[in-house]
């Protein structure tokens, strides 16, 4: 399970899990999923600060743990993941015309975020025509954005 932040138009190792047929569901209940926790047939359980990237692999000072023959413990954290998984939903990856190189449309109704200021514009914002494609994220609508973490701009009304 990961947080929203995982549910974009890029490619990512997300993408990859799914396309190999691995189930991800999107806890978008709380800002940041920060639980590294894995359970292996109800009998194993792996957690730690470790990111599973190659970076901590190989650059950060990380930690992992693997615990085994402790079922209460085991039941506790599947309980722990099954209550998260209750409030998530199945990931699925963003389309976005921002994705593209290409200048965005200017559709009627587009609500542009700005991904590093985590600010969204609908037309009619002074600065809306002047995102630069690289940054935006669309959403579908002003709530969707919301949803996700954006506030409006300042500079619209």
């Amino acid at each position: 399970m990961l947080d929203k932040s995982h549910e974009t138009p890029k490619y990512s190792a997300v993408t990859f899990l799914v396309n190999v047929g691995i189930q991800t569901l999107i806890d978008d209940q709380h800002p940041i999923d920060h639980n590294k926790v894995i359970v292996i047939d109800s009998a194993t359980i792996i957690t730690g600060s470790f990111n599973f990237t190659k970076a901590a692999e190989k650059k950060n000072a990380e930690n992992l743990l693997v615990i085994k023959d402790t079922p209460e413990l085991v039941k506790a954290y599947e309980a722990n993941v099954q209550a998260h998984a209750a409030h998530a939903h199945l990931y699925a990856r963003r389309s976005s015309a921002a994705s593209s190189a290409a200048p965005m449309a200017q559709a009627s109704g587009d609500v542009h975020g700005n991904r590093h200021g985590k600010v969204y514009r609908v037309p009619g914002c002074k600065s809306y025509a002047g995102m630069r494609p690289a940054s935006v994220v669309s959403f579908a609508t002003e709530t969707e954005a919301q949803q996700t973490g954006y506030r409006k701009a300042k500079d619209c009304p």
